[in-house]
């Protein structure tokens, strides 16, 4: 009488997670937003101005909850999985999410942002500067995206850069009280919601 071998068990599903860096990507991006709401609704309403303000801060105090509490979870399933001399063999191995090639971007990015608001201001236009501020945000995401390897990445850089155009089109449609409002709140609110979108797994 033969004994039937034991099947192999199906491999345990792993729960998907967000991408590497995320929550600290996500408080940045939820950061500039809640800025770009402050700096740029200062000509609304009082009411308006209230409702931007309540949005944004009730959104960024969420996204902050659930990126503290995804970096507290990395801790604990780390600690309690991982042997520590593998832990940190793996973490000398691992390239940091923000390494090298992201520090170049930024100090691109904030090169550009002093030198086009200087030069819109020599140019006798400082009320551009939101727009142009939009347009440099946007377009560093398509270099961060590939960074990265976020695809969404990319579907932020397209919509923040076309609010930076927006806001071009807005001054040479001689309406330029609506430039803080394309540029600035709409592109805040943009930033808070793919900050949200960041910490949704891949």
């Amino acid at each position: 009488m033969t004994t039937e071998e034991p099947e192999p068990s199906a491999p345990r599903p792993t729960r998907q997670q967000p991408a590497e860096g995320a929550e600290i990507g996500a408080l940045i991006g939820a950061g500039f937003g809640l800025l770009f709401l402050i700096i740029n609704s200062t000509q609304f309403s009082s009411l308006g101005r209230t409702v931007v303000l309540v949005l944004g801060i009730v959104t960024f105090a969420g996204i902050a909850v659930f990126a503290v509490r995804g970096l507290m979870q990395q801790r604990r399933v780390a600690a309690a999985e991982e042997p520590q001399p593998v832990r940190t063999a793996e973490r000398d191995r691992r390239q940091p999410p923000f390494g090298r090639a992201y520090w170049i971007i930024v100090a691109i990015e904030a090169i550009a942002l002093f030198a086009g608001a200087r030069l819109l201001s020599a140019l006798g236009h400082p009320e551009l500067g939101v727009a142009w501020v939009a347009v440099v945000v946007g377009t560093h995401f398509y270099a961060l995206g590939r960074v990265f390897g976020l695809d969404r990445f990319h579907v932020l850089a397209t919509v923040v850069t076309l609010c930076g155009i927006g806001g071009f089109i807005a001054f040479f449609a001689a309406a330029p009280a609506f430039i803080p409002v394309i540029s600035g709140v709409i592109s805040g609110f943009v930033l808070l919601a793919f900050a949200m979108w960041a910490l949704v797994p891949r």
